[in-house]
């Protein structure tokens, strides 16, 4: 995917209605998440957590509105890349007694958070064929 960063952060504002105050979580590489925090942090967003793997999700999440998972893809010698998977349940632990909202914004290639976890109880969960479609609307009404 391009640069997609301005668009996600302003999607991610519209549906919070404003990020100032509030929190995210940015799981990738430091390179996959430095667009995301420098726009964040221009939007004066109280705590911004970072992490390289989705390992401690479940313990993050209670304290978050908005997560952007953009995970690092791994490649074999045989050509074959892997995705590291982000299951439902593990969301779902990390929402248990939730009363705020939850986006989550998946940035892998493909589907890489568990379609599952966007039917959780106040979770919104943007898939990357969500993304593609909003943006590919977006580039049709700017043409």
């Amino acid at each position: 995917m391009q640069d997609i960063a301005p668009e996600v952060v302003s999607i991610a504002e519209a549906c919070l209605g404003g990020l100032q105050g509030r929190s995210a979580l940015l799981i990738g590489s430091d390179e996959q998440r430095y667009p995301y925090l420098k726009l964040l942090r221009q939007e004066h967003m109280k705590y911004v957590y970072q992490e390289d793997t989705a390992e401690r999700v479940s313990t993050i999440l209670p304290y978050v509105q908005l997560l952007i998972y953009t995970p690092t893809i791994s490649r074999f010698e045989g050509g074959g890349t892997v995705i590291p998977y982000l299951s439902a349940a593990n969301i779902a632990k990390g929402c248990a007694g939730r009363r705020t909202p939850l986006l989550i914004f998946d940035l892998a290639p493909s589907t890489s958070v568990e379609e599952l976890a966007g039917l959780l109880p106040a979770v919104c969960l943007y898939t990357p064929a969500d993304l593609q479609r909003i943006l590919c609307k977006t580039e049709m009404k700017a043409s």
